[in-house]
């Protein structure tokens, strides 16, 4: 029988006492090693990942352990005050010929940053210590040579892109091998091939991104879906359904994205009670899909989860990531329509700097949900709300539950 990539149980135990020696050593600080053991061991109930490299990851969002981008985030963590995020979801470009109905992008400026811009801005953020990127569109294969541009810029850390592989040959999948791209993730929502392609509005989007992913790792790089299911399918099974499909083809990783009021889903509303009912199972079957009983099936990443009170609660705001949408605009996340600043008009300090200010501590409660009102009432036909609107907005947003982990940390005190 083929050995699984995937480590669980003992393997996995020994393989975190290892890792803590070559923490203790490295760092040979008792106190450092215990800030960076508690921040790791919220890792400890994912799967491990092994890699043909010989490299680990604990944590979709987290490098590999062990590169240099790895200790840069762990130090960012533990020996900075205040701490820098470890990750940007960067867009390129709005470019895209799919038109799917929840897209967070659906009402931003089409207009892209220009080149050199964007790749200044990269260089800084690359520079600030920022060592894990999620590149995407649109589609960022239809701007290919921004995409070139950028990887270019950010060789050697983790770096993922986002695509559903419209326009992809067998030309571009070698060049995003080359420039060491180290995963790929694909949007499938769905099992039915025919309910996927209505959902995109592209015929032929469903098994296109099947047999882009499949030609991505034998390219070598790690592969999975972004998947969005709404709380009826949760409810209905539907996360079985597509960790199954995932597991036929080979992925790694599912990310589990909960579906959100904004973009184009600005001012929807969710059905309370069924939310909370599919949190629910969303969460009972990250703990199974990253247990020994599934150790053959690929990770299941749930933001419901990962973002949980237990782990690391909302990230967002640069705490632990942010995102610069393709014309440039600095925002808290992709599912919160609001901008500090954008990068034609301010600098990336300047942006950076009024956003921490707004989330200067992690807490418990998801932006996205808490606020979503609030920007839906404040929103036009353009988004994101522009930096004069999103002050305002903000000036007395309340801070909400610190993060257990972080508090215990005492990093952000």
């Amino acid at each position: 029988m083929k050995k699984s990539r995937f480590i669980t149980g003992l393997q996995k135990v020994f393989f975190y006492i290892r890792m803590s020696l070559v923490c203790a050593w490295r760092y040979r600080s008792v106190g450092v090693l215990l800030k960076a053991s508690k921040f790791t061991s919220i890792f400890f109930k994912h799967k491990l990942v092994k890699l043909p490299s010989g490299e680990y990851k604990l944590d979709f969002y987290m490098p590999r352990y062990p590169s240099a981008a790895f200790f840069t985030a762990m130090e960012d963590k533990v020996l900075r005050h205040p701490p820098r995020p470890v990750s940007v979801v960067l867009s390129i470009s709005k470019a895209c010929a799919y038109k799917c109905p929840h897209c967070y992008q659906r009402k931003d400026s089409s207009e892209e940053l220009p080149l050199p811009l964007l790749l200044e801005n990269v260089r800084k953020m690359r520079d600030f210590g920022i060592v894990a990127w999620a590149v995407e569109g649109g589609e960022p294969l239809l701007r290919f040579e921004r995409l070139e541009a950028v990887l270019k810029e950010i060789k050697g850390l983790e770096v993922w892109v986002n695509s559903t592989g419209y326009s992809a040959t067998p030309e571009k999948i070698h060049r995003l091998a080359e420039l060491q791209v180290t995963g790929i993730m694909s949007s499938i929502h769905s099992v039915n091939p025919e309910e996927h392609d209505v959902f995109t509005g592209m015929p032929g989007s469903w098994q296109r991104a099947l047999n882009f992913l499949k030609e991505c790792r034998l390219a070598g790089m790690l592969v999975g879906f972004n998947t969005v299911l709404s709380d009826e399918q949760i409810v209905a099974g539907g996360i079985d359904e597509i960790m199954a499909l995932a597991k036929e083809h080979e992925c790694d990783y599912i990310q589990l994205i909960h579906p959100k009021a904004c973009g184009a889903w600005m001012g929807k509303e969710f059905d309370s009670k069924l939310s909370q009912e599919a949190i629910r199972i969303a969460t009972e079957a990250q703990l199974r899909y990253n247990s020994s009983k599934e150790k053959h099936s690929p990770v299941l990443t749930a933001q419901v989860f990962e973002e949980s009170p237990g782990m690391l609660g909302c990230c967002c705001g640069g705490i632990d990531r942010f995102y610069v949408g393709a014309a440039g605009d600095v925002q808290p996340c992709e599912f919160v329509n609001l901008s500090f600043g954008n990068l034609k008009e301010v600098s990336f300090e300047t942006a950076y700097q009024r956003m921490r200010q707004c989330f200067a501590v992690p807490c418990e409660e998801w932006t996205c949900c808490t606020h979503a009102r609030e920007i839906a009432k404040c929103s036009g036909e353009q988004l994101p709300l522009p930096w004069n609107v999103t002050e305002k907005l903000t000036k007395n947003w309340k801070p909400g539950t610190p993060t257990k982990v972080y508090d215990s940390i005492g990093i952000y005190k």
